[in-house]
């Protein structure tokens, strides 16, 4: 059974959903409409759970804050238009074609499939085993280069499954400023 409240979390009226649980702590996770979840022991009462998320409040405003942004930010590029999405993949169809010789040259073969979509939690993916290259919209917003990276990126997964140093060679023999796009494409320049 859970109860749910309003608390103030550094200024801000935070709605609290509390579910007593078979748990050893106060658990507290972000929920992605802004609303907090806090999973805690039989024995602590309301009051103490409500007092330990105040003591932590900043840490909440700024985990709030975030999902805020992630938010707004996931909102905006899923209203990318289909004429940006279809630049996108002619930009990504562009890229792989200047670069698959060098890949070919090592027994890579052209994509099966070019996918382009709402994808959150990557900027590419490659599955190499079906010959599938997947592409976020959010590319659609970013400079060539940074979009050159990913695909060059993502190409390289097809000799190296993983991120070991061998792969980050691959990376830098087509591109060798990679952690400057890579330091650029997320936000940490």
């Amino acid at each position: 059974m859970s109860t749910t409240r309003i608390i103030d979390i550094g200024g801000r009226a935070v709605i609290v959903e509390f579910e007593r649980k078979r748990v050893k702590n106060i658990n507290v996770r972000v929920r992605r409409d802004g609303t907090l979840y806090a999973s805690m022991p039989y024995w602590v009462s309301y009051a103490e759970a409500e007092r330990f998320m105040i003591s932590k409040a900043s840490f909440f405003k700024k985990a709030l804050d975030e999902t805020a942004t992630r938010n707004a930010e996931e909102d905006s590029w899923k209203n990318v238009s289909s004429e940006d999405i279809e630049r996108l993949r002619l930009l990504i169809e562009e890229l792989i074609m200047l670069h698959m010789p060098y890949f070919a040259a090592k027994g890579v073969k052209y994509p099966s499939k070019i996918v382009i979509g709402h994808f959150r939690s990557f900027w590419g993916e490659c599955l190499s085993k079906r010959g599938v290259l997947k592409f976020s919209t959010r590319l659609a917003e970013k400079d060539r280069s940074l979009v050159e990276y990913v695909v060059v990126h993502e190409l390289a997964h097809f000799l190296m499954p993983n991120h070991s140093a061998a792969f980050w060679n691959i990376v830098a023999s087509v591109i060798p400023d990679y952690k400057i796009r890579r330091k650029i494409l997320n936000g940490r320049q």
